[in-house]
């Protein structure tokens, strides 16, 4: 298989993720955790910013998901909902003038020892760069939420990028391939390679079990129940890498510590996987099994080894702690951007002041 075809393959995966009865990814109800716990600690440290953020949400360019959603609440409850709607926004946007596939990864290699020379040479060749922008992406979206001279609908934009790209990065397979003799260019962020569903009776890519692992409803009275026992088991205290607040994180050091969680845990440990049977054939026929196995639940795998019981407990307790992580970053960029913003403002009403006492003009 060609190193573009394994790159579409993921690509296609993170376009083409949307809820369904054997698979409700990461990328929804997990998303809708990240924000939901993101949301309450900017409500319980800067409780003065939650109108704002409310009000730059009405600027979204695409808005109609979050009118859906909060349509029967109203007042500061319709922002909660709005907010907690847009991170998951990017993969409702799937087909879109505004989906960026790319976006949702920076995938770094796992090299096994039976990789062939010429996969070792080509993981070389990338000179220690991820495949997939979710970095560069993260970066921008950053930038843009703390730029005044931003447009509201930019930043608003931006705030649903910034927080489902944060959100991916914390997920160890976004930000990892493995790359060994049965792929020697890389499983495709794990979705070639396939278990046993421990919940339901079918084979699914390991891929989204880590995905779906923590919550598989989008019900906000589950997504409210489940970030309220995630914050309780996992205080701020329980993260020693959470410092101040900053507007300009180092998100490849973020998707390096989740990728060291692959290293050490989601492949270290032996999970035996069973390939894709049809991960050397065209990028249609791939795509389109992804898709029949998305939209209809039916794996190409009809058989497929159990995930070991300490295995899958593991798992539920480190995806719970990166969701929590991810939602106490997402919050804390938020706040350092709201801060930046208003202190360029401030300074920039300062600055126009001092000109028009002094008499200062514009030619």
């Amino acid at each position: 298989m060609h190193e573009n075809l394994t790159r579409l393959f993921a690509a296609a995966l993170a376009t083409l993720v949307v809820p369904a009865p054997a698979a409700r990814a990461w990328d929804h109800p997990g998303h809708m955790l990240t924000a939901a716990i993101a949301y309450n600690e900017i409500a319980r440290t800067r409780p003065e910013l939650i109108d704002r953020i409310a009000l730059m949400l009405l600027k979204h360019p695409d808005p109609a998901s979050f009118w859906v959603a909060a349509t029967e609440v109203s007042g500061k409850e319709r922002g909660r909902r709005m907010f907690i709607e847009a991170a998951r926004w990017p993969d409702d946007a799937k087909w879109t003038i505004y989906d960026h596939p790319t976006y949702h990864s920076a995938r770094f290699s796992i090299v096994a020892e039976d990789a062939p020379p010429e996969a070792r040479a080509l993981v070389a060749s990338r000179n220690g760069a991820p495949l997939g922008d979710a970095i560069e992406a993260a970066t921008l979206f950053a930038k843009e939420m703390a730029n005044p001279e931003a447009n509201p609908d930019e930043r608003a934009l931006s705030l649903s990028w910034f927080m489902h790209i944060v959100g991916d990065i914390h997920q160890p397979l976004h930000v990892t391939d493995l790359v060994n003799a049965e792929y020697p260019t890389g499983n495709a962020a794990g979705t070639m390679s396939y278990v046993w569903d421990p919940l339901k009776d079918t084979a699914m890519p390991l891929h989204i079990l880590w995905d779906s692992n923590a919550l598989r409803s989008t019900r906000i009275e589950d997504i409210d129940r489940s970030a309220a026992e995630l914050v309780a088991k996992f205080p701020r205290a329980d993260f020693p890498q959470l410092g101040p607040p900053t507007k300009s994180p180092d998100f490849r050091a973020w998707a390096l510590e989740s990728h060291q969680i692959a290293i050490d845990y989601a492949y270290g440990s032996g999970i035996k996987t069973t390939p894709d049977p049809d991960r050397t054939a065209s990028s249609d026929r791939l795509v389109g099994n992804m898709v029949k196995y998305i939209l209809e639940g039916v794996s190409p795998i009809k058989e497929a080894p159990k995930v070991p019981q300490d295995y899958w407990e593991q798992l539920q307790q480190i995806a719970q702690a990166q969701i929590t992580l991810a939602g106490y970053r997402i919050a804390d960029v938020i706040i350092a951007a709201a801060d930046s913003l208003m202190v360029e403002r401030s300074a920039t009403g300062a600055l126009l002041d001092s000109m028009a006492r002094h008499g200062a003009t514009a030619d």
